[in-house]
C-alpha cells in the first residue's frame, strides 16, 4: 500500500454546490480557487464538474517535475456539444531543452468514469486506466510540463469531471495502484481518539448518527373560537441527538473481559463530553460531542477461553447542529486554528484535543486555538449555525452542517 505520507496533493473534491473553493486535504494545502465550474455528484460523494469555460486555480508548484511523481484520479468525459470531438483524452508532456513534446491519445465513452494513473519515474511515463497498463513513453528529457487534455479545439477548457485527485511524490508501483483504487475509509468508531477495536469492541449496528433529531415544543396559542391552533415555527430548534450503538466485545477470558471492560467505560467517566468519531470517508469523518447517561448493561455468558458480552451504548449529544472544521498541525508554523464569525447567538466550539471555548458571539469575532502536538484536528462549532451570518477560517471545512 503507498505510503499516505507521500501525498503532496489530495483533492477529493467534495465541496457542496456553489462553493468557490476546492479544498486540498495534503500536507501542503494548496487549495484551488474555482472558476466558472461547480460541484455535483461524483463518484464517491461530489466532485468537480467543468463545462467548457471553468477551471480551478491552483497557484502552488507542488508537481516535481524533475522527479518522480504519480497522479491518480477519477475522469468521466461529458459529450462536447458539436456531438464529433471532446471523445478522446490526451496525456502531454513537453521540454525545453530540445523544444519537443510527445502525446498519447486514448479514446473514452462518453459519461463513463475511468480511473486515470499517471507514473513518471526517472524519464519513463506510465499510463494506467483501471489499474491497466496502457502505454509506456520514454521522454528525451526531463519535462517542463505536463498536462492532461481533451481533444476539443473551440476552447481551451474541457467537458468533464474530476473526482478523488491524488498526487505522491514518488512513483507507485502497479501494486500500490491496484490497492488504491479499492482504497476507502474503513468504517470505523473511536472515543475520544481511541479506536473501539483497541478494546476489541465492534458495532454490528447503529442508529441516530444521520437522524434528524426531534424538534422543541414551538411556541403555540389556542384561541377558543379558531380551529386548532396557531403554532410559530418561524425556527424549529431540535431536542440534543440519541445515538445506540449495539457493540459486542470479544476477550481471552473472565480476566481479560472485566479489564478491557472497566478500562472502555472509564472513559465515559472523564469531564465534560467525549469526542465520538466515525470514520465513513478517508478526509470526512462523523463527529459528535457525547455522554452517557444510562449506563450500559452487559448480557455475557462466562467463559475460561473465549468470551463474547454484547451491549447497547446510549449516547446523547447536547449540541446536535454543528460545523466541522479540519486542522493540520506540522510544526510551530501551522500550530493555530483560526475562526472568525458573526452571530447573535451563543456558539461553543470544541477543539478536538478536548479543549473547548464557550460563548462565542457577536459580529466579526476571532477565535484561535493553538495545538501543542502535531497532528489532525477537527473542530466542531455546534449551536444555532444557521444563524451565522458570517464565516472564516484558516481550516478546512468539511461540514458546513452536520
Amino acid at each position: 500500500m503507498a505510503d499516505e505520507s507521500n501525498i503532496i496533493l489530495n483533492m477529493p473534491f467534495d465541496e457542496a454546490a456553489g462553493s468557490t473553493v476546492a479544498y486540498d486535504y495534503s500536507k501542503t494545502r494548496a487549495d484551488g480557487t474555482v472558476v466558472e465550474a461547480d460541484f455535483t455528484g461524483g463518484k464517491q460523494g461530489n466532485c468537480i464538474k467543468f463545462d467548457g469555460s471553468g477551471h480551478c486555480d491552483i497557484d502552488k508548484n507542488v508537481i516535481p517535475l524533475t522527479g518522480n511523481f504519480t497522479l491518480l484520479a477519477w475522469l468521466k468525459r461529458s459529450a462536447f456539444p458539436d456531438g464529433f470531438t471532446g471523445k478522446r483524452i490526451g496525456f502531454f508532456a513537453r521540454w525545453e531543452a530540445l523544444e519537443g513534446y510527445t502525446e498519447a491519445w486514448f479514446n473514452l465513452a462518453a459519461d463513463t468514469w475511468g480511473y486515470w494513473v499517471i507514473v513518471k519515474e526517472g524519464l519513463t511515463i506510465r499510463i494506467y486506466l483501471d489499474t491497466a497498463l496502457v502505454q509506456t513513453i520514454t521522454l528525451p528529457a526531463q519535462p517542463t510540463g505536463f498536462a492532461i487534455l481533451q481533444d476539443i479545439y473551440t476552447t481551451a477548457n474541457g467537458y468533464g469531471c474530476i473526482d478523488e485527485l491524488k498526487v505522491y511524490n514518488t512513483a507507485l508501483t502497479q501494486a500500490e495502484i491496484t490497492d488504491s483504487i479499492a482504497t476507502v475509509a474503513q468504517l470505523a468508531y473511536s472515543i475520544d481518539g481511541t479506536d473501539f477495536k483497541a478494546w476489541d469492541i465492534y458495532v454490528s449496528e447503529s442508529s441516530g448518527l444521520l437522524d434528524r433529531p426531534k424538534m422543541k415544543a414551538p411556541v403555540s396559542v389556542d384561541w377558543p373560537d379558531y380551529h386548532g391552533e396557531i403554532v410559530d415555527l418561524e425556527n424549529k430548534i431540535l431536542q440534543p441527538r440519541e445515538i445506540t450503538l449495539n457493540c459486542f466485545m470479544k476477550a481471552n477470558g473472565k480476566v481479560d473481559f472485566v479489564t478491557k471492560l472497566n478500562d472502555f467505560l472509564d472513559v465515559f467517566s472523564r469531564p465534560n463530553t467525549q469526542r465520538l468519531m466515525v470514520d465513513i470517508h478517508p478526509t470526512k469523518p462523523l463527529l459528535y460531542e457525547v455522554y452517557n447517561e444510562n449506563g450500559v448493561a452487559i448480557s455475557k455468558r462466562w467463559n475460561d477461553d473465549l468470551m463474547v458480552g454484547t451491549f447497547t451504548l446510549k449516547l446523547k449529544e447536547p449540541d446536535p447542529v454543528k460545523r466541522i472544521v479540519r486542522h493540520q498541525r506540522l510544526s510551530n508554523d501551522t500550530k493555530t486554528l483560526t475562526i472568525t464569525l458573526t452571530s447573535k447567538k451563543a456558539v461553543t466550539i470544541f477543539w478536538g484535543d478536548g479543549t473547548q471555548t464557550n460563548d462565542v458571539y457577536g459580529t466579526d469575532v476571532t477565535t484561535s486555538h493553538e495545538y501543542t502536538t502535531d497532528g489532525i484536528f477537527y473542530a466542531i462549532v455546534a449551536g444555532v449555525i444557521e444563524e451565522i451570518e458570517s464565516f472564516t477560517t484558516n481550516g478546512i471545512i468539511v461540514w458546513n452542517k452536520l
